[in-house]
């Protein structure tokens, strides 16, 4: 019997308004090596209908007669996934037709790297929006890890050989994808295409939507897990300014902000952790986004950000430091 080289699993819960597109995205690749892993978790609206109506050998329908919950169906999954890799997949997502292609070649290429994933680009309704970037390189994914998710869940593709005995953890509902790469970061490394190889929907109906103030506690809780692993310790106060340099916040303490992302680069320096190089324009990055999302501030934020002792390890493009001096001034 053949063995696919790539299991695509995804997970579907009363997803029939979009779920035609997501299936027919995955059974028209370019790359067609593929078992098509469908979990139907319980649905109650026309999905298991719509999924069985096509008669493509490559699909796999399971099916759960009680709605069992995201987490427990992706371990369902990697537990009976075939293939050499397992790339995910939503049922509400668009998947480009060279998106395996590109990401079984990227893995056959690189067999150091675990888990890899792509760009995507928004679709807001009905309508094709920006792209979304995360950065490319391993250490870099690992260091954005302090902060935030390094993937976009919807494009990832896995080794299977790395999963072993490592699953999603169910303690961190709506936040799963997040605390699963923190746990496979000492294990395996990461990488990231710049290429968009998935179109990602957001809608009002999503799962996510839904429980957004249990994802950003529990994402929280992740945060600060993972960051004692690498920094030893952190207060209630530094972790508080820590939190709201995650998320972009306006009206940050920018003082504090400063302090703290400067403390982060010499506290690197001392343990030897990540590249200084990489480590200091990363943190100089967020420096730079705090005060581009703090106008508000006026002129006074132009001189707070020169004065950033790592400044010259990240540079904004002119055209987004013009806009940043713009709005200061019109402040």
């Amino acid at each position: 019997m053949h063995t696919p080289k790539v299991s695509v699993l995804m997970p579907v819960f009363n997803g029939a308004r979009y779920l035609r597109e997501a299936i027919e995205s995955i059974l028209n690749q370019t790359f067609d090596d593929f078992e098509f892993l469908i979990i139907d978790d319980g649905s109650t609206d026309m999905s298991r209908e719509i999924i069985s109506s096509y008669t493509d050998s490559r699909i796999i329908l399971r099916t759960n007669t009680v709605n069992k919950g995201i987490v427990e169906v992706l371990n369902e999954g990697l537990l009976h996934a075939k293939g050499m890799y397992i790339a995910r997949m939503d049922c509400d997502d668009i998947s480009l037709p060279h998106r395996l292609e590109r990401l079984v070649s990227f893995m056959d290429k690189h067999n150091e790297i675990g888990i890899a994933g792509s760009s995507l680009r928004l679709i807001k309704n009905g309508k094709l929006k920006n792209t979304k970037l995360l950065p490319e390189t391993n250490e870099e994914l690992k260091i954005t890890l302090l902060f935030n998710t390094c993937f976009f869940h919807p494009t990832v593709i896995i080794r299977k050989a790395i999963i072993n005995n490592n699953c999603y953890p169910g303690n961190r509902a709506h936040a799963e994808d997040y605390n699963f790469w923190t746990i496979m970061a000492p294990k395996t490394e990461f990488a990231n295409l710049k290429e968009t190889l998935l179109y990602s929907r957001e809608h009002s109906e999503q799962i996510s939507q839904q429980n957004a103030l249990v994802q950003k506690r529990n994402a929280s809780l992740i945060r600060k897990t993972y960051f004692l692993s690498i920094f030893d310790s952190i207060n209630e106060q530094e972790f508080e300014i820590h939190q709201q340099i995650a998320a972009n916040d306006i009206g940050i303490d920018i003082e504090k902000a400063m302090v703290w992302l400067e403390y982060l680069i010499r506290i690197n320096q001392q343990k030897n952790t990540f590249s200084p190089q990489i480590f200091n324009s990363y943190m100089s990055n967020k420096w730079w986004n705090c005060c581009r999302k703090n106008t508000q501030y006026g002129k006074d934020i132009i001189k707070k950000y020169k004065s950033f002792k790592f400044l010259s390890c990240y540079k904004p493009s002119p055209y987004k430091y013009f806009k940043f001096l713009l709005k200061c001034y019109l402040r």
